[in-house]
């Protein structure tokens, strides 16, 4: 059974802009394949100093509203760029998965028990940064956060790279979508250092010489112009910046990523196990976009009864407010939670701390202890 309805700029309130556009073709559908039959993936940590990685990762620019800092993101074309330099594409049943999610379309954005749309950037996630930003600094510094569903991971990146004494660990259902994306979007926003894309740089260098050229001979120059512009055309830009990568600077950036962050892919309900949380907890647990799937809620609500610290820790959800054709959403959740009690018996709460204006209604929850 698949699921998908279609969201525009104005649905969500966001302003018509070249950057948003782009935003918008990753985040308008969403379509579930649903099976009867799930063998979800069990939960497991996943070895960041081994992660590979590119000489260069090109990623775009998004600057949220009221954050003053950009979030750097990869870009999707340079997952599969990567992944043919690699040439692992024919010998790794792995990455022929990946390169079935990358193509997803219109078709089915989800699919149930196999990805859960982390190549994505959802909406919500940058709800969730922006509410972050407005959070008094004590609430938001020398913390350890959780990042539940993370994909792109937008607000563990704003976390990371806002203060250094936090450490915020990441989770997403598909390795691939750790290795891919979440690992290299942690390096560009907290340890890289990032550049105009040589591409780029390049064809300002071929317009000089072209301008220049123009002077000496309009007629020779009027031939070669067009053949300059032919291949600028077929070599364009995609990216906003980029970062150079040494081979040998790899495991000293990884071991920079791995001290203060820790990954984990699979399925929540193994997941506290793997969390480590007999010893620590999580002071503060952040999700956008997980609540679409009633089914998933009872496994979800019990990462946050285990993770999270008594009596202070925090929990923020943004979702939208209805999934429509799919059962999830704010009600569903709300009504699961108020449902749910730990195994000494502690309930949580929640509080609505934000809501869109736009058409297609978004919400961030606050849930706490109610002890």
């Amino acid at each position: 059974m698949a699921f998908k309805f279609n969201f525009t700029n104005e649905d969500l309130d966001l302003e018509d802009t070249e950057e948003n556009q782009q935003l918008e073709s990753s985040l308008n559908d969403l379509s579930i394949d649903e099976t009867d039959d799930i063998n979800k993936i069990p939960s497991r940590e996943y070895d960041i100093l081994s992660s590979p990685l590119p000489s260069v990762i090109q990623a775009d620019i998004l600057q949220v509203p009221t954050v003053e800092k950009p979030i750097y993101k990869r870009t999707l074309a340079d997952v599969k760029f990567q992944m043919a330099e690699q040439d692992t594409l024919v010998e790794e049943q792995d990455d022929k998965e990946v390169i079935s999610m990358l193509n997803l379309s219109g078709n089915t954005d989800l699919i149930k028990g196999v990805y859960e749309g982390g190549f994505k950037t959802w909406e919500c996630s940058i709800d969730m940064v922006q509410y972050l930003s407005g959070l008094p600094e004590d609430q938001i510094s020398n913390k350890k956060i959780l990042e539940l569903g993370c994909g792109s991971s937008l607000p563990a990146l704003y976390l990371l790279s806002h203060s250094h004494t936090n450490r915020v660990d990441v989770q997403d259902y598909n390795d691939q979508v750790i290795r891919y994306i979440t690992i290299p979007n942690i390096l560009l926003n907290t340890v890289l250092t990032v550049e105009e894309p040589s591409s780029k740089v390049v064809e300002e260098e071929i317009q000089e010489e072209s301008s220049s050229e123009e002077e000496e001979d309009d007629e020779e120059d009027e031939d070669e112009d067009d053949d300059e512009d032919k291949r600028i055309e077929e070599d364009v830009d995609t990216c906003d910046v980029e970062a150079q990568i040494s081979a040998e600077t790899i495991p000293t950036m990884l071991k920079l990523v791995s001290e203060r962050t820790r990954a984990f892919v699979g399925d929540w309900s193994t997941l506290p196990e793997q969390l480590n949380v007999d010893q620590e907890k999580y002071d503060m647990i952040v999700t956008s976009e997980t609540i679409y799937a009633e089914h998933a809620l009872p496994d979800l609500i019990s990462v946050f009864q285990k993770a999270l610290k008594k009596p202070n820790g925090v929990c923020y959800v943004a979702a939208k407010t209805v999934y429509f054709g799919v059962g999830g959403g704010i009600l569903p959740f709300c009504n699961a939670l108020l449902n749910s009690k730990d195994e000494s018996g502690d309930r949580m709460k929640f509080e609505k701390v934000f809501e869109s204006n736009s058409t297609v209604k978004r919400e961030i929850l606050k849930v706490s202890w109610d002890l």
